[in-house]
């Protein structure tokens, strides 16, 4: 065995040995709280795997590497950092050595900031200051559920659709003004792509009524939303479109105001009443609704939707970047009187209820909308996704319920006709990990599948882009 090949496999077993000696001391139990008191978690996800690449030249023969992938995660109180550091390297024929893939670390377009941003903002998982619903509330990195006011402009929005073979890294960023003793305003905001920043949006509120202390009133919360994409053919190739011919496209604004008004925030029921105006160019819609949660284990939502001409209800949700392309061109839509519009005006609905027991570590939730009036029969081709109803669905074991094992599927399914459709693959896009956890390692499988049509007659594997892995992490501490 040549030299630089033992030196390798020594610091690779040497990884081992680290990780197994400091758990070890922490099963002992003598390891202690650091002195501010503050919880500390460190874990270390350890990946090996082979992955081929396509040539970086016309003409040339894919490559293929061998992986390393190192994952430390890192929390400290309210703060917590997760990398994703990926070696690809392969031994040299003449057993000289070994050779690392450079694309992973130097930007093969020269080092512009912008080109740095896109190749290493990836490297950060995520890091996060605090949990949703805080008053001070950052996070750097994936985002999988970016929620903006009542969710009517931005719902569970999400910029992992395409990982593994896309990273991308965004932000979420809340403040609420009584981290300052000014609990008057706050604001909400999120980026989809840190590295391209072409999705982003704001939600500014304020509590007008909270100096008259009069009970139920003094919450009201008023707030002013705008979100954009100022690049809405970005992802061209995931969808096709007839985007302004061809020409580049203009950005997307989606503005509006809010109103929340909690009315009761009891251990036997929760309520809050809540009502959205927005606009999206020069079609507008409304909502009014309600939603809490009963007996502290029963979530539900309900929302009446008035929607105008080419208006679409939650335009930045889970699925945007696969859909961005088709709402750009009904968000882009003229017409006129001989012209009519991609969708026409309609009266909508949103229903959402579940279930939440045992402090959470068993939790499901559903999420049905669609019109008043019946879909279309028969084929889909030629109507869009809003004549139909949409179903989310989710389902979660969390650790403690089940010794050693956690789980969490998600289903998010459009185009609903029949029943039967449920039961159909075809635009719908689901996620599935299974988490075991063997004392200071955990090992998890993941598997994401999502429907891209490719516009051939008929639905085949090749509509749909799958993903799986399998991973072990390792806890320090």
């Amino acid at each position: 065995m040549r030299p630089n090949r033992i030196l390798f496999l020594l610091i690779f077993l040497g990884m081992f040995v680290l990780n197994f000696s400091v758990t070890a001391q922490d099963n002992t139990g003598t390891e202690s709280e650091p002195e501010s008191g503050m919880n500390t978690d460190f874990g270390l996800g350890l990946l090996l795997g082979v992955e081929t690449f396509d040539p970086i030249e016309e003409g040339g023969d894919p490559e293929t590497f061998q992986t390393l992938a190192l994952k430390p995660d890192l929390a400290i109180g309210k703060f917590g950092i997760g990398l994703d550091l990926v070696l690809h390297y392969r031994f040299v024929s003449d057993g000289s050595g070994f050779d690392i893939r450079e694309e992973d670390w130097v930007p093969a377009e020269g080092w512009s900031f912008a080109n740095f941003l896109e190749l290493y903002l990836p490297k950060i998982t995520y890091m996060r200051w605090g949990n949703k619903g805080d008053t001070l509330y950052a996070k750097v990195g994936q985002i999988d559920n970016a929620l903006i006011g009542t969710g009517f402009i931005v719902s569970q929005y999400s910029n992992t659709l395409f990982q593994p073979d896309e990273k991308i890294v965004g932000l979420n960023f809340d403040l609420d003004g009584q981290l300052f003793n000014f609990p008057y305003l706050g604001i909400e905001t999120f980026a989809g792509n840190l590295a391209h920043f072409d999705v982003f949006g704001a939600r500014l509120y304020s509590r007008p009524l909270l100096w008259s202390g009069v009970p139920i009133i003094k919450e009201l919360e008023w707030g002013i939303t705008a979100a954009a994409d100022i690049d809405p053919d970005y992802r061209a190739d995931f969808y096709e479109t007839a985007i302004n011919n061809g020409d580049p496209a203009t950005p997307v604004l989606v503005w509006g105001s809010d109103l929340i008004l909690p009315i009761l925030n009891m251990d036997l029921a929760t309520l809050a009443l809540f009502g959205d105006l927005a606009f999206q160019g020069s079609n507008k819609g409304g909502m009014t609704g309600f939603g809490g949660r009963l007996f502290n284990i029963i979530p539900y939502i309900f929302q009446l939707r008035f929607l105008g001409d080419n208006f679409i209800p939650a335009y930045f949700d889970n699925m945007y970047d696969l859909y961005r392309g088709v709402k750009y061109d009904i968000y882009n839509d003229t017409y006129d009187a001989n012209d009519p519009p991609y969708i026409e005006s309609s009266i909508s609905w949103l229903a959402s209820t579940g279930i939440s027991i045992l402090d959470d570590l068993l939790v499901f939730t559903a999420t049905v909308d669609g019109p008043f009036s019946a879909p279309p029969s028969g084929s889909t081709e030629g109507h869009n996704f809003l004549e139909y109803p949409h179903l989310y669905a989710m389902f979660a074991v969390n650790d403690g319920l089940i010794p050693s094992f956690s789980f969490s599927a998600s289903y998010d399914k459009r185009f609903i006709n029949e029943p039967v459709d449920l039961l159909l693959a075809e635009n719908s896009m689901a996620n599935l990990a299974i988490n075991y956890n063997a004392g200071a390692a955990v090992i998890t499988l993941s598997y994401d599948m999502i429907y891209i049509e490719d516009g051939n007659i008929g639905v085949t594997w090749d509509d749909f882009d799958v993903s799986s892995s399998l991973s072990c992490s390792i806890n320090f501490f």
